[in-house]
């Protein structure tokens, strides 16, 4: 069974776009690490008997075709995986004398997880890492200061002064296999 950590990490919050701006803890989930296509064929090498020169040319093949099709109008299904696609993001038109391009916003991609690993997702365990605050919520690269290792939220860690990351690095991944 797969296992989450998720940390509540303190942040500005813009509420219902009001524009009143104040602090509050968001729950995130612990991210380990980013996993590069070199990676990713690394991983692929180590679980199967294809040689890494074959294994890395395919994930170049693949990102171009992705990246191709998407750009080109198609959907891409990715077997258990799930669907890439494109949507638009525009304004709304009242009448048909309105409609056109002048309503284009921005493309962005979609992504649809399959059936399957959206079941995977509603069984995985999750675990409260941590509750952590920000030091200055003004900087551009936030550093964050562990308070409580728990669910805790009323009692502080005493000698706790693990400062980590925006992705609340420090942290081993219990649940991970990758070995790059």
């Amino acid at each position: 069974m797969s296992k989450i950590y998720l940390k509540s990490q303190e942040q500005n919050i813009n509420y219902l776009n009001s524009g009143e701006v104040a602090s509050g803890f968001m729950l995130r989930p612990v991210q380990y690490s980013r996993i590069e296509d070199d990676d990713l064929a690394e991983y692929c090498v180590k679980n199967s008997y294809v040689p890494k020169v074959y294994v890395a040319s395919t994930v170049v093949a693949v990102e171009e075709a992705i990246e191709n099709f998407l750009l080109n109008g198609h959907s891409i299904k990715l077997g258990n995986l799930g669907t890439f696609s494109l949507s638009c993001e525009s304004s709304v038109a009242h009448s048909a004398a309105e409609a056109g391009l002048n309503q284009f916003k921005s493309l962005k991609i979609n992504f649809k997880p399959s059936v399957s690993l959206r079941e995977k997702l509603k069984n995985t365990e999750i675990e409260l890492d941590g509750v952590y605050r920000c030091l200055d919520l003004s900087a551009d690269n936030k550093v964050y200061e562990k308070i409580a290792a728990s669910a805790d939220f009323a009692t502080e860690d005493e000698g706790d002064d693990d400062n980590t990351n925006n992705n609340g690095g420090g942290n081993s991944n219990p649940g991970g296999d990758f070995v790059g």
